[in-house]
Parts: structure tokens; sequence; C-alpha cells
């Protein structure tokens, strides 16, 4: 979720734009962050990493869909075409905002699990999030909503323009200002740069000790498989107390990135793989 208060501000706007006011308005908002609830499936991410419908019910799975929006909406529409209008424009809303931020969406499931994403910008992007509340509030203030809107999707677009200057693709948002990049050579080549072009650049090794390249392949199979690969595009190995031990290439430039404060561990006598996160150990198969 781009934090789920974006999409409730941004629900909000749209609800002066149907032209509902004041407490109408503060309530149908709630309807722009409704595919957030499935975030209550990260207490049972221990049981759905080893379901084979796990990337659908997790967090940005189903609920996040084209597919989702449509069958809701369709379900609306016998009761009122105006509010399932209404529900499918603020679920494609929340669709299209998860879409240009770090972690993206698959919104072609159940029909394919490739996730697509613009990449500009983090979560918790605060330009973003000040011009959400724009949104949300401007209505109060007698402000057409639609200006606030374009302040919004200007916002995205000069974000796109700032990022399509800078001379390296596959480019992840690490800040309000920071990108990571990775070239995957020998070893990997790990950097950061911002919009105004500044960069660092460190080396990664691939792996830390010589091990057996089936055992690696093995290990990629079973982290393909358990919903981490999107976060771990550029693998590290490296030998610890009879485990394999993974970790992306990028989290040695940006160790304190939520996205990469976990290690997944591969037991070599048991042929288990769990994750390691915030103390917690989560077996996935």
């Amino acid at each position: 979720m781009a934090a789920a208060f974006i999409h409730y501000f941004l629900g909000v706007g749209i609800a002066y734009l149907f032209g509902y006011t004041g407490l109408e308005a503060v309530v149908l908002g709630l309807v722009g962050a409704v595919q957030d609830l499935d975030f209550l499936t990260f207490f049972f991410y221990k049981y759905l990493a080893k379901s084979h419908y796990g990337q659908l019910l997790m967090h940005r799975g189903i609920t996040h869909t084209f597919f989702f929006a449509f069958v809701c909406s369709a379900v609306v529409f016998v009761v009122s075409p105006w509010i399932s209008l209404f529900v499918l424009v603020n679920f494609m809303l929340h669709i299209f905002t998860d879409y240009v931020t770090a972690w993206g969406v698959a919104p072609f499931q159940p029909f394919s699990s490739r996730r697509y994403s613009l990449g500009l910008m983090t979560i918790f992007d605060l330009p973003l999030v000040l011009l959400s509340v724009f949104v949300g509030v401007s209505g109060f203030f007698s402000v057409n909503p639609l200006w606030a809107f374009a302040s919004f999707f200007g916002y995205i677009l000069l974000r796109g323009v700032l990022k399509k200057r800078l001379l390296y693709k596959d480019l992840v948002p690490m800040g309000t200002i920071t990108y990571a990049f990775c070239f995957p050579e020998d070893d990997y080549t790990v950097g950061k740069v911002d919009v105004l072009g500044r960069e660092k650049i460190i080396t990664v090794p691939k792996t830390t000790a010589e091990i057996d390249p089936l055992l690696l392949k093995k290990i990629d199979a079973k982290v393909e498989k358990s919903m981490l690969s999107h976060f771990l595009k550029y693998p590290t190995y490296a030998e610890e107390n009879n485990s394999v031990v993974v970790k992306d290439a990028r989290s040695y430039l940006f160790p304190q990135s939520s996205r990469f404060r976990f290690t997944v561990h591969f037991d070599k006598e048991l042929g288990d793989l769990y994750v390691m996160a915030a103390g917690r150990k989560i077996g996935l198969h």
C-alpha cells in the first residue's frame, strides 16, 4: 500500500467529484482504502507462504487487481450504477497509486502473477502524502478537487521525468529523492543515485564461500516459490552455522531499509527454507 491514508484522502476527493459533501464524503472516502484491509494477511504469512494461493491472498494480491475491481463494481451495480462507478474509480486509482511506488502490483492476477511498478517513489513519499491530503481537504475549503488531483498527478509526472533523466535502469526508490541500482557482473556493482545525479557505488561479492552450484539452484527455486523473489532480485550467498544465508546485494548499501530488513536461510541438513525478520523465524517450506 502507498500508505493507506493516501488512498483514504484520494477517496474523499473522489467523493467530492461525485457530488458528495461533508460527512458523506468523509465516510465514502473509506472506499478508497478498503483494498488495504488485506494487510491483515500479514499475521498469517507463515501459513500463506506455504500455500499455492499465497500470492493471491497476501497484501497487494487479489484485492489489488482489475478482476477484483470489476467484480466488486458489478456487484454494487445491482444496487446503484452511480455507486458502482464510484467504487470502480476508487479501486482503479488505488491500483494506479500503488503501481507508481516501489513494490508495485500484479493487476492481472489470478491470470498472471507478473508484477508491474513504475518505481518512482517509496510508499511513504512525503510530497505524495501531502498532496493526497490536499486532495482530501480541497472540497472543505471550496477548492475544486480537480485542481487538487491535477497537482497530485502532476507530481507523479514530475517524478517520472526526473527519474528518466538518470543514467541507470531498474532504479528502485529508497528515499524521497534517492534510488538504488545494481549491475549483476562477476560480482554485484551496487549504487545509489539521487535526482540531482549524485551517486555512490560499492562492490558486493555474490558469494563469500565456495557453495555447490546445484545447491544454489535448489535454493533459488525455493525462493521463487516463497513470494520473496521480488525482494531478492540480486541474491548474495554466505555460509553460516551449516546454513546458507541469502540477502539482496542492495541491502549492503541500504542496511536500514525496510525493503531489505530480512534474511533468508536454507538449512543444509533439513533442506528447510525460513526467513529471519525482526527477530522472528518464519518457516517457508
